[in-house]
């Protein structure tokens, strides 16, 4: 985990960064949202979790959560959710039904506590509504994104996200080469049926993200984004057609398990 930072008035980012053995850094960032009904979006990863609990803690008292927002049940997402519902008897869990019932096969899910969202349904957090929104790419079924119409931000789960050659607070401190090319190349990798869409279908999905028109971008996987909702959507449109990215294989991961050759014999 790294230091929990505010990248607007009423958000909070708890971020963490996974190294990609020879390409660099995934970041992997959860939210806390500090409407009237706090809110707080995923929960970090498994490994991170007596971290995460302590960042969470820096930003907020967890019994002053109302809401847990889970964009998807991958484990990127939900490594901390157990601790999270006992640490905040108060908040109940939103998320997609799919996702809460994967998840009952492996832990008993307080059923009472859940609220089951389609993309299109709401919640309300005091002084904001929160939308559910499928994002154009997603690589788990059970994929809902959030939109706050009072922040105008866009938590887009994994969609958005860009493997980075160092940390960062801002997208904007990326330079943009690497920007463009995490981002085209996670996308690719991520969801590799985007080779395989209807060109003027995934223009469609790349259009409702456009017509809400963020201001904010929120990936789980990119440093905050300010004003490059435009940017990123044209990013996007340019790799259905784009060469597949190509996922290291035995013959990497053996040369990144090779010791160092020594300088001298």
């Amino acid at each position: 985990m790294d230091k929990p930072y505010q990248a607007m008035p009423d958000i909070e980012v708890l971020p963490a960064h996974f190294p990609v053995p020879g390409a660099g850094l995934l970041p992997i960032n959860a939210f806390v949202i500090k409407a009237k009904e706090p809110v707080l979006v995923d929960t970090g990863t498994g490994i991170d979790s007596e971290e995460f609990m302590k960042a969470l803690q820096s930003v907020i008292d967890p019994q002053d959560l109302k809401w847990v927002w889970l964009t998807h049940d991958d484990a990127d997402h939900t490594g901390s959710l157990q601790k999270i519902l006992e640490a905040a008897p108060n908040a109940r869990l939103a998320a997609y039904s799919l996702a809460v019932l994967r998840m009952s096969t492996a832990w008993p899910v307080p059923m009472d506590r859940v609220y089951w969202l389609n993309p299109g349904d709401s919640i309300r957090a005091g002084d904001r509504n929160l939308a559910a929104v499928r994002p154009p790419l997603f690589d788990n079924p059970t994929t809902i994104g959030v939109y706050d119409d009072k922040s105008k931000a866009f938590f887009s789960a994994d969609c958005f996200g860009a493997i980075i050659p160092s940390p960062a607070q801002n997208s904007d401190d990326l330079a943009e080469g690497d920007l463009a090319q995490g981002m085209t190349s996670w996308a690719s990798l991520d969801n590799p049926w985007i080779h395989m869409v209807k060109r003027n279908e995934f223009n469609q999905a790349l259009d409702n993200i456009r017509q809400i028109a963020p201001k904010m971008i929120f990936s789980a996987h990119l440093p905050p984004a300010s004003e490059k909702t435009e940017k990123f959507l044209e990013l996007l449109a340019a790799v259905p057609p784009a060469a597949p990215s190509i996922a290291p294989n035995q013959t990497v991961l053996e040369q990144i398990l090779s010791p160092p050759l020594s300088g001298s014999e």
